[in-house]
């Protein structure tokens, strides 16, 4: 009888160990009784801890069109002129000049830009300007990151007016 449960202690044991030692593993999922935050998923720096679904798009955002030319955004405000000056004497005039002819402050020291009151920007939509200024181009940094979308119409209404 003693020899029986000592046979059934040490097939007992050699069972648990051989259990513990197959678990060892780090990468599958551990079974807890209660478990703690130091299993808990970690987000790092500058990381989501939940990616948004495949193909989802954000509530309130703008689709611009892949390029200049196929963009279709239509206006969300309305014009404001003096907010829209402002704004481009802030952003753009630097390079473009107070008339828009391309004759801004560092036209001696970097490429002249475009005249845009020229008739070839009279004749783009707003929607191309608005694509513009926002993802910029080869030579025109981007203020799609420094300005709202309210704020860049602005600037496009305001471009419109020196444009007459």
């Amino acid at each position: 009888m003693h020899r029986l449960l000592l046979i059934t202690i040490i097939v007992s044991v050699a069972v648990v160990f051989a259990g513990l030692s197959a678990c060892t593993d780090r990468n599958t999922t551990k079974l807890q009784y209660m478990p703690d935050m130091a299993d808990a998923p970690t987000v790092k720096a500058q990381e989501d801890f939940l990616d948004p679904p495949p193909h989802s798009v954000a509530r309130g955002a703008v689709y611009y069109g892949a390029t200049a030319e196929e963009s279709t955004v239509q206006p969300t405000v309305a014009p404001d002129l003096v907010q829209g000056k402002y704004l481009y004497e802030t952003f753009c005039q630097v390079c473009h000049g107070a008339q828009g002819k391309g004759n801004g402050s560092i036209v001696e020291d970097f490429p002249r830009p475009p005249d845009i009151t020229a008739e070839v920007y009279r004749q783009r939509s707003d929607a191309f300007i608005m694509h513009r200024v926002t993802f910029g181009t080869a030579i025109m940094p981007a203020y799609g990151h420094m300005t709202s979308v309210a704020e860049r119409w602005q600037i496009v209404f305001y471009l419109r007016e020196l444009q007459k």
